[in-house]
């Protein structure tokens, strides 16, 4: 026989397990003895299981009290067994437990038990709440002490009952009061409960304080007066002694609940930081939106809550907050950690300038440095710093920030925030072209999201994932694209503009892996709601064009990259781009000569425009006859890219020149290394990047000479499979031998097709396929 387990409050039982018991109550009804408390209700199918006897409803009406069992306890609490006094009682509670128990204390307490009794059997709706009331006030001194500390507490253990009281004998006026049964009640003990003693040899015993009583203390310490001044000084008392221990999770909650708003705003202001970056948040916005007349007499609060608001990417009450805040700190102190803070938030929405920005918090964080206790938002300071200065292309330093961060935040015990410097720092890795180091740095990252922290935003995640995703799209591993999957919606916050653009640098790389160059390039020249680009990102997105318009044998895309670029003053990548031009035009000496120009002078990390540049001079000299020169650049290329772990550069992005797979091989069989063979194995695989989009992408004249009245028709799944035949130059015998059918059906196949496209032969039925995309 399966044990019972009761479960109280089955109200507040989550979705998924309210399923998960329905299921076995479908399935295995036998293998429970289920009992579930409920205040209402639950969402369970309980007709089949009701008519076959493995289910009963029990309602509220059968558990009231008959008269002879209401007797009894107002015989037990109210010392009186007169006849009168049990039937005023009754009719009043009607047979409710709680009501039955509390007006026999209360009458217990009256000269006249009889008049008492009789004046509650009188009484209005609010009875309930002034039996209660009389039954506290009956309480002992130490009793009504205790309760009145312990009004934030449900379920309190007897170790935190003496720390918030300051009562030694917290332990037995517990005890005493639980033999009550109503205004305490003593818990069965569970291991999994976690001792409160520091040597944890004993399991504190606990207790729930009865809701009703709960109320009727919160009201008294409304109220006020002497007992709720002396409650009230030992709760604050024991809330600073947890914040010197670094317990923080329950100190406003616990101030709130006794009424000393004004303590508890100032806890929110000294330590709403570290509240926010442990994952409770949530304590302060419910602190600012229930009271807001405490947040509005301390103006030390604003910056704790326009953080929370910030982390919780909640721009337009951040924006409020911070400007407050902003005013505030900029009079008392201009130096201060919390104003360069502001300032650097506030500039990447656009509010203020960047480099101003930057510059201010540099020389606050020096001056940090001089002062004898180093401010408490220095953490957060150096991440919001460096990931700045990622996106200003101050690289290095940004690098150097963020680490240090990573190092402040473990040592104060802020993990969400470390984690979240941890997810910049794989971005600003990958933008210095160190892919490995940026997968390994990702990777950590979303570990610690995943495991070891029980809370953080949706955005913290973004920039981590991103940028392990940019990195395994260049390893070996992500050429295929089969292990890379994106999310149809990125949490992206509003002011991380590093890994807004990055999310659509990867969104258009897998694009590209789809095997769609005109999905790609409209994903990069789509609208970005982002400032104006810094240097080093906008040389990012014109190579990306130009890779992809020498995809698309589109020369004077090219030759107007290639003169952005050198405007830009990037000279290796501006050549790089011309190279690729020379290279479409079919001048194989100077293309060659313009890609060893650019392995000699690049600007810029990312992309790999060096290793890029050897590698296409070397398919280039090799068909030039200079086959030496060929493995040597290709060996420069190797071993650029072997840290990197960088793939791209050998995808063969020459049209001219020498297949990759050939010259890997030539290259393995004399300089062998355990990255030129990896390489090798892959290119072997899979033809030059070029070979594989030339059919399916549309050249610029195609663009243009396709009819913009032709609609993108639709075609069955053999009217594509042909299509894609065609493409690859299959006669209609060989189509015929593929699909297992005769060339006649072909010809009717690709009949149907002609008329679709509004073409006549195979020439301009691919040249329309390419430009609608349907290939």
């Amino acid at each position: 026989m399966p044990r019972l387990v009761v479960v109280d409050d089955a109200h507040q039982l989550p979705p998924s397990t309210l399923r998960m018991i329905d299921k076995r109550l479908g399935e295995q009804p036998l293998d429970m003895r289920l009992l579930l408390l409920s205040r209402w209700d639950l969402p369970l199918a309980r007709l089949v299981p009701e008519l076959l006897g493995h289910s009963t409803t029990l309602r509220g009406e059968l558990l009231r009290m008959d008269p002879a069992e209401s007797a009894q306890l107002v015989i037990e609490h109210a010392r009186t067994e007169d006849p009168a006094v049990l039937k005023a009682v009754f009719e009043r509670a009607q047979g409710w437990c709680a009501l039955v128990v509390l007006t026999a204390r209360a009458i217990a307490t009256a000269p006249d038990p009889l008049a008492a009794a009789n004046r509650y059997a009188a009484g209005g709706a609010s009875v309930a709440d002034q039996v209660a009331s009389e039954v506290f006030a009956a309480l002992q001194p130490r009793e009504r002490h205790l309760l009145l500390c312990l009004a934030g507490e449900e379920i309190v253990s007897t170790v935190t009952a003496r720390h918030l009281s300051h009562d030694s004998r917290a332990e037995e006026i517990l005890s005493a009061l639980e033999t009550t049964g109503l205004l305490v009640g003593r818990l069965p003990a569970e291991r999994e409960f976690a001792p409160e003693r520091p040597d944890g040899t004993d399991e504190p015993v606990r207790y729930r304080i009865h809701p009703l009583m709960a109320e009727v203390t919160r009201r008294r310490l409304v109220a006020g007066g002497v007992d709720v001044s002396r409650a009230r000084a030992n709760v604050v008392r024991a809330v600073r002694l947890d914040l010197a221990r670094g317990n923080r999770s329950r100190a406003v909650s616990r101030l709130v609940a006794v009424n000393e708003l004004d303590e508890a705003a100032t806890v929110i202001a000294s330590e709403g930081l570290a509240l926010t970056t442990q994952g409770l948040g949530a304590i302060i916005r419910d602190f600012a939106a229930r009271h807001p007349e405490a947040v509005e007499a301390n103006s030390d609060c604003w910056f704790p809550v326009a953080f929370e608001r910030w982390l919780d990417n909640d721009v337009p009450a951040a924006t409020h907050w911070m400007d407050r805040s902003l005013e505030v700190e900029l009079a008392a102190d201009p130096t201060s950690a919390r104003t360069a803070c502001l300032r650097l938030m506030r500039s990447r929405l656009g509010l203020e300038g960047m480099v101003a920005a930057v510059g201010h918090a540099k020389r606050v964080e020096l001056l940090s440095h001089g002062r004898a206790k180093p401010p408490p938002e220095l953490p957060l300071l150096l991440n919001e710093l460096g990931a700045t200065q990622s996106w200003l292309g101050d690289l290095a330093e940004a690098e150097i920030n963020l680490t240090t961060s990573i190092g402040l935040c473990r040592n104060r015990n802020l993990s969400a925030l470390a984690t979240s410097a941890m997810s910049h720092l794989a971005l600003t890795q990958y933008m210095q072209g160190r892919e490995r180091a940026c997968a390994e740095v990702a990777l950590q990252a979303l570990q610690e999201l995943g495991q070891e922290l029980t809370w953080m935003p949706r955005h913290a995640s973004t920039p981590a994932g991103v940028a392990y995703q940019l990195a395994v799209l260049c390893d070996l591993a992500g050429q295929t694209g089969k292990s890379m999957q994106t999310d149809d919606e990125v949490a992206v916050h509003a002011a991380d503009l590093v890994a807004r653009f990055w999310v659509r640098m990867r969104d258009a790389r897998m694009a590209l892996m789809s095997g769609s160059v005109s999905s790609a390039e409209r994903t990069i020249e789509g609208a970005l709601d982002l400032p104006e680009l810094p240097d080093h990102l906008r040389v990012v997105v014109l190579l990306e064009r130009a890779f992809l318009a020498s995809l698309a044998s589109d020369q004077s895309l090219l030759k107007e990259v290639s003169d952005d670029l050198r405007n830009l003053g990037a000279v290796g990548e501006a050549a790089l781009a011309q190279g690729l031009c020379d290279d479409l035009a079919g001048d194989r000496r100077g293309a060659a000569d313009q890609f060893a120009a650019a392995a000699l002078d690049v600007t810029y990390s990312q992309p790999a425009t060096r290793a890029l540049a050897l590698a296409c001079e070397a398919q280039l000299r090799d068909v030039l006859g200079e086959h030496e020169a060929a493995l040597d650049r290709l060996r420069e290329a190797g071993v650029a890219t072997e840290v990197r772990r960088n793939a791209v550069p050998f995808l063969g992005w020459s049209h001219q020149g020498t297949p990759m797979a050939p010259l890997l091989a030539r290259l393995d069989g004399t300089a062998s290394t355990p990255w030129v063979h990896d390489l090798t194995e892959a290119a072997a695989e899979r033809p030059d990047i070029t070979t594989v989009f030339a059919p399916t992408t549309a050249t610029p004249r195609e663009r243009l000479s396709t009819l913009d009245s032709v609609v993108r028709p639709t075609l069955s799944p053999r009217e594509r499979e042909v299509l894609n035949e065609l493409a690859r130059g299959s006669t209609y015998a060989d189509i015929a031998a593929k699909l297992f059918v005769s060339e006649n059906t072909i010809k009717t196949h690709v009949s149907s097709l002609y008329g679709k496209l509004a073409v006549s032969r195979r020439s301009e039925a691919l040249s329309v396929a390419r430009n609608l995309h349907l290939l």
